[in-house]
Formats: C-alpha cells, structure tokens, sequence
C-alpha cells in the first residue's frame, strides 16, 4: 500500500511537473519521496544530494538500531529530520520562485548616499 502511494506521488509530481508554475504543496507533499520537492522544482543536483543524505542518515540509523548502538541510531534520526526539514523549506521556496527570472541592468543601477544633520 505505502509502495502504491509512493508511486503515486511520484507519478503525480512528474505529469504536474511540465507546468509553467508550481504548486508549493505539492512540492512538500513530494518530500516525502527522498528529494522529490526538489525534482518536481527542476532543481536536479539538490535533489540528489538531499535524495542521498536521508537515505544514508536512514540506513545507518537502521544499522546502529540492528547493532543496539540507541545513541547513535537516534543522533542520526535527529540528522535525518533535520535534512528532511530542510528539504520541505528548500522545496516550498523553490516552488515559489519557480520561474522567477533576475535581470539586472547595471546601467540602471545606482547607490545614493543621504546625510542628514
């Protein structure tokens, strides 16, 4: 059932992904598949990245719990909730400014200095 969900979400981020804007709930919805906010943003290399965090975090945490190391297995949940926060606010930022173009003029640009006594 969790692997029919999972695929779902997956399967729901990729068709929505083509839009021209992006929806922030369904880019924290998505986190809940390891680095899926950020492939539904088109942000590829984060998404790796926070894809191979948590699943590290995730199979050392089970390791250390295997080997009754309690200690280590909870520091590194904490770790893995941390990224997995991370995650959700990189995802929800990089749905709001998906699409967000920065053009600077330089001519444009000017620094005014006013003093007043």
């Amino acid at each position: 059932m969790i692997r029919k969900a999972i695929l779902f979400l997956v399967l729901a981020g990729c068709a929505l992904g083509y839009a021209d804007k992006k929806s922030p709930r369904l880019a924290m919805l998505l986190c809940c598949v390891p680095g899926g906010g950020q492939f539904y943003t088109e942000r590829y290399i984060p998404g790796v990245l926070i894809a191979g965090a948590e699943i590290t975090l995730s199979y050392y945490a089970y390791r250390a719990h295997e080997d009754r190391d309690y200690g280590a297995r909870n520091s590194l949940l904490w770790w893995d909730l941390f990224v997995f926060g991370y995650s959700l606010a990189d995802a929800y930022v990089g749905a709001k400014l998906h699409g967000f173009e920065i053009e600077t003029d330089l001519n444009r640009v000017s620094i005014q200095y006013n003093f007043r006594w």
